[in-house]
């Protein structure tokens, strides 16, 4: 097997001597470790390393695409062979073109050789240690599931134009869930964790926020329906946002699947909102120096105090309108084509706690957790309604818990109710759209349906 470097060269020296104008080869490699405990049990335990590349090419002035899964010495005839014969078959106009580079990229270090490091002996134990941290705490816990993940992964792009790029980074997923129960009742809660920093990782005390949660919630009713002034938690906001992103991307406004079509400049949100898409953020999953086009990321603004100031484009998307791409052009996998997805997708923090903006809301609804967002969403127009359940605020204090209730509204116009942004800005899991986050929101109103 050759190295991956001399593999790209190789392959792109044979590519221009026969007969293609301009390619590209996109490499990617990764190695990730995954256990889950139960009752202080391994009961699933994982290791798995994968790569794969992408070669993309102009032959005959249509773009061929070919796909392996090995850098060996007759991987190149292959490849070069196959794109060919898929280049050839390729019918009408393609606006795809091979990207020459970005004039700077910054520089960015989401590795951290400490994490990579770490035995599996000392993943398990941490993983054994988020399952206790909720079972030591609470005598109606039990567990319904606890994960831990670690993942190392590779990019790397070159093209017949120059271009060389390579990024790697590692990172940890951990999450419990947790079940309580009490005379019937049974209420269950969870806690996600990601980062790439070994040692600002507690796993007990994820366990016991975990466990806290189910137990926080059982003695739950509903409320009378009607319209509640409203606080998000941080992450309930971040799952919403990840559903409406989209709403951001050049292409869904040109294709007439966002209503923000011709709204520049205009304000679109509460002047408390800040939306920011920021791919240089040291430690998290989203963070990479260049996308998948080859397109140096950056910070961008979308919405600055209420006011809409940008898209985000891949290169497509960003020559059909007449602009530059903002480096959010990205694969899901190397099999994939390029779609837009954010980096870190966040509304910026503001200065209050979470306890401030109870004691600001005074009356109202606390939402801590929301269900159904890919049937009970809808990602064009804005409207949603969501099972929730969460705690009823009173004098600034949590007097009970709330289940069985549905929040419904619409995302555009919850952009303008926001009244206030608390300062615990958190970061989910990645999904389909890139990595989200928000902290704490206060909602001037919701529709809230219960009994």
């Amino acid at each position: 097997m050759l190295e991956r470097e001399a593999f790209q060269k190789k392959l792109i020296q044979r590519a221009l001597e026969e007969g293609f104008t301009d390619c590209e080869i996109y490499y990617e490699g990764t190695e990730s470790f995954e256990v889950l405990v139960l009752e202080g049990e391994i009961s699933q335990y994982e290791t798995s390393s994968q790569m794969g590349i992408c070669f993309r090419g102009l032959y005959e002035n249509k773009m061929g695409y070919a796909y392996a899964t090995s850098l060996q010495e007759d991987t190149i005839s292959y490849v070069l062979q196959q794109s060919k014969e898929n280049a050839l078959v390729m019918e009408g106009n393609q606006k795809e073109r091979i990207f020459e580079g970005s004039a700077f990229y910054p520089e960015m270090n989401n590795y951290n050789p400490a994490l990579q490091s770490l035995s599996a002996e000392e993943k398990m134990t941490a993983a054994k240690a988020m399952e206790q941290g909720a079972l030591q705490q609470y005598e109606q816990v039990s567990i319904d599931y606890c994960i831990l993940r670690t993942v190392q992964k590779q990019i790397a792009i070159a093209n017949s134009k120059g271009l060389s790029l390579f990024h790697r980074k590692n990172g940890i997923f951990a999450s419990v869930s947790t079940i309580a129960q009490e005379n019937g009742d049974v209420k269950t809660g969870s806690e996600d964790w990601i980062s790439n920093d070994w040692n600002a990782f507690s796993p007990n005390e994820i366990g016991r926020r975990a466990g806290q949660k189910a137990v926080g919630h059982l003695g739950a009713y509903s409320l009378e329906s009607g319209e509640y002034r409203v606080l998000l938690e941080n992450h309930v906001a971040a799952e919403l946002l990840a559903v409406f992103a989209g709403i951001f991307y050049g292409e869904n406004v040109q294709k007439g699947f966002s209503l923000l079509k011709g709204k520049l400049k205009e304000r679109i949100a509460s002047s408390k909102v800040t939306l920011k898409d920021d791919g240089l953020l040291e430690g998290l999953s989203g963070s990479m120096p260049f996308d998948s086009e080859g397109v140096a990321v950056c910070n961008k603004i979308l919405i600055e105090n209420g006011r809409l100031e940008s898209f985000l484009y891949n290169l497509k998307s960003a020559a059909n309108d007449n602009t530059l791409s903002t480096g959010n052009g990205f694969k899901g996998s190397y099999k994939d084509t390029v779609k837009t997805r954010c980096t870190n997708l966040y509304i910026q923090p503001g200065g209050k706690t979470p306890r401030t903006l109870m004691a600001q809301m005074g009356e109202g609804l606390l939402v801590t957790d929301i269900t159904g967002l890919h049937a009970g969403a809808n990602a064009v127009s804005g409207d949603f309604s969501l099972s929730a359940e969460g705690f009823w605020i009173e004098r600034g204090q949590i007097v009970r818990p709330v289940e069985q209730i549905t929040i419904g509204g619409n995302f555009y116009t919850m952009l303008k109710s926001i009244e206030e942004v608390g300062n615990d800005l958190k970061f989910i899991a990645p999904g389909a759209n890139g990595t989200m986050g928000a902290p704490m929101l206060m909602i001037k109103r919701l529709c809230v349906a219960g009994i």
